[in-house]
């Protein structure tokens, strides 16, 4: 095996492990205040990790959907996390109404 080869496998497998966890650890999500240069479609990380993942992500999930209402944002879509068989959180994306 090329060393070149060897070198770029070690650096995926670094930089993919470093991603995964960042957005593993991510906070619970933020709605920004509404300006001109506010995006029109917004995906955000809700994190299921804590506690009870239930409980725990349909309270944060109210929580998100409620401060982007408040700032003119709907909801539109939401796709599971799952790493390892495990449910990490979902991704939730919103659009100006």
């Amino acid at each position: 095996m090329k060393p070149s080869y060897l070198a770029s496998l070690m650096l995926v497998a670094a930089l993919g492990g470093a991603g995964s966890t960042m957005l593993t650890h991510a906070g619970p999500a933020q709605a920004e205040p509404t300006t001109e240069s506010s995006p029109e479609t917004i995906t955000v990380l809700i994190d299921a990790t804590f506690g009870f993942r239930k409980k725990h992500l349909a309270k944060q999930l109210t929580k998100s959907h409620a401060e982007f209402a408040a700032r003119g944002y709907h909801f539109v879509d939401m796709e599971n996390y799952v790493e390892n068989g495990d449910l990490v959180g979902v991704f939730v994306t919103y659009t100006r109404r």
